[in-house]
């Protein structure tokens, strides 16, 4: 009698099915040492029954080859440390050359090089810049409130017809935008 060609469905009949199960477990295990003989290779097979019993093969032993795959080797850490020690050498070039041209760029000094004179005149230019920036700041503070609202809104006439035919004017209130404020 012939090996036949079965079909690859789940088997009903309980007795059936464990009889089945330790057979095709068994086979599995054979071909997981027969690969592992031929080929020169660990392997590592866990099978858990119907019952949630695990059934483990391992060539040399199981757990070796599990820890084996958890822990990468001493030599691949090694190695995944020299390419991020690369790339992060690579990337601090980067940044050295990006920072050589902007400083030729700028036409400013470096404020290692001033002196104390030019110093103190750099520091009355940023005192002087920070109270214009916060004197800006107020201004646009005060237009953003809704009492500076109120009082640059400008009135615009707008004539408009009711449903009985009548027309009535009502007015429109829309902020009214200084000028210096958009410069």
């Amino acid at each position: 009698m012939g090996r036949r060609k079965i079909e690859i469905k789940r088997i009903e009949d309980i007795n059936e099915r464990k009889a089945t199960f330790l057979r095709r477990r068994n086979g599995i295990f054979k071909k997981a040492d027969a690969l592992a003989k031929l080929c020169n290779v660990e392997v590592a097979v866990l099978v858990i029954s119907p019952t949630n019993l695990p059934y483990t093969y391992g060539n040399p032993c199981f757990n070796d080859v599990v820890e084996r795959i958890q822990t990468p080797s001493a030599s691949s850490k090694l190695d995944s440390l020299m390419k991020e020690l690369e790339q992060i050498k690579e990337l601090e070039e980067v940044l050295r050359k990006r920072q050589e041209r902007n400083r030729e760029k700028s036409d400013m000094m470096g404020i290692v090089d001033l002196n104390l004179e030019d110093l103190v005149a750099f520091k009355g230019k940023l005192e002087a810049h920070q109270v214009g920036l916060k004197r800006k700041h107020v201004e646009m503070e005060d237009l953003s409130s809704p009492s500076m609202l109120s009082k640059n809104t400008k009135k615009k006439k707008t004539r408009t017809e009711s449903s009985s035919g009548q027309s009535r004017e009502m007015y429109e209130l829309r902020p009214r935008i200084p000028r210096n404020y958009l410069e």
